[in-house]
């Protein structure tokens, strides 16, 4: 899995908060894990603050923040005047450097340096790679992913109507396709190549949360939604149950898993290559919401970290979490927790525990920031 998977996270938390789920049946699979573990003991007593490292800006950019960083220390993001107009950057090595007009909006890097992001657009947001030799290829699809090894997943038109899932890899595209009458849309990919999507019915009517195997769309074991994958092909997600309750899920080979049978109301967001997953649950009763880890068959509550809510952000491949809650940002790292100063925003973690996302400035800008 992808060190940096704060945009997915996002977006998945914000899928759920926007759709309604319909009511699905979960497969038979054991739950997953232990009575819950009690709150972390610090959770809300910090050991410790990290002050941001303020990234500067762009010259007449009136406010930037940072999407990526990878376990270099490199970071990509975008400042903007307006929704329309991003301008992307790279920092590196106490340097922060414009990219290319052609290169707008940046959301992922990789070891190799290699960056992916779109082009900002009011209807279509055509996607693009900076290669690690600086080449920027405009590719035809919209990037949603990035694996380890460069290859990078999106969606894009094609002819006739509707969309296709598409990868690009070692400079050439490549359609994935769609059963007849579907469409399909890219979700996810691990480092490893393993791709997460979805197949739906032409007229919108009808689909299916799939992965690509040997040259086809295969449908998990169960309906649900799928927010991730990892490199042994393990999704994550959430299904709602017959009474009508959501619950995260993991869907491992040809079983549908309930992570979390005891509460109404819980997701599943991101999952690493060593199996440990991210979500979270609400409690409609305190009003409540608690971060939640599955690590190694138990089950962890985190709690919310002193806030009236705590969203998951992101989660890196050794465990380490981030989180936002209603008062403040922390990272979390086996039984740790960290404040993160300076009124920010945090959007991604890399292997070696660096934060990145957005600090905000005396008079309502904002700048970059890396938390070490």
């Amino acid at each position: 899995m992808d060190a940096m998977r704060a945009i997915r996270v996002a977006a998945a938390t914000a899928t759920l908060a926007a759709a309604t789920m319909t009511s699905v049946t979960l497969g038979t699979g054991a739950a997953l894990g232990a009575p819950p573990a009690a709150v972390v003991p610090d959770v809300g007593q910090p050991a410790a603050v990290v002050q941001p490292v303020d990234l500067g800006g762009l010259p007449g950019i009136a406010s930037n923040g940072a999407s990526a960083i990878n376990d270099r220390g490199d970071i990509v993001g975008s400042g903007y005047n307006d929704p329309y107009s991003g301008h992307g950057f790279r920092w590196s090595r106490g340097v922060l450097t414009a990219l290319p007009d052609t290169a707008r909006a940046p959301f992922k890097i990789n070891d190799a340096g290699q960056v992916a992001g779109n082009q900002p657009g009011r209807f279509y947001s055509p996607g693009f790679v900076i290669r690690p030799d600086a080449t920027v290829v405009s590719l035809g699809f919209s990037v949603v992913d990035q694996g380890g090894n460069g290859q990078v997943l999106g969606t894009g038109p094609v002819t006739g109507g509707g969309t296709h899932a598409q990868l690009w890899r070692e400079g050439h595209t490549f359609d994935l396709g769609a059963p007849a009458g579907y469409t399909s849309e890219a979700r996810a990919i691990s480092d490893n190549g393993w791709i997460l999507g979805e197949v739906r019915r032409s007229d919108h009517q009808d689909g299916y949360d799939a992965r690509w195997v040997q040259g086809r769309w295969v449908a998990l074991p169960t309906n649900g939604f799928g927010a991730d994958i990892n490199g042994r092909g393990d999704v994550v997600g959430w299904s709602s149950t017959p009474s009508g309750d959501t619950h995260a899920t993991l869907w491992q080979g040809n079983r549908a898993i309930d992570l979390d049978p005891q509460d109404p109301l819980s997701t599943a967001v991101a999952i690493n290559d060593a199996g440990q997953i991210l979500g979270s649950t609400f409690d409609p009763v305190t009003d409540l919401g608690h971060i939640l880890l599955w690590d190694q068959g138990h089950r962890i509550d985190l709690g919310t970290f002193g806030g009236q809510f705590a969203r998951p952000i992101a989660l890196n491949g050794r465990g380490d979490v981030v989180v936002l809650t209603s008062t403040a940002a922390f990272r979390w790292s086996h039984g740790r927790t960290v404040r993160l100063a300076g009124s920010g925003v945090p959007t991604a973690i890399n292997n070696r525990g660096q934060v990145v996302g957005t600090i905000l400035r005396p008079g309502g800008t904002s700048h970059a920031a890396l938390w070490n």
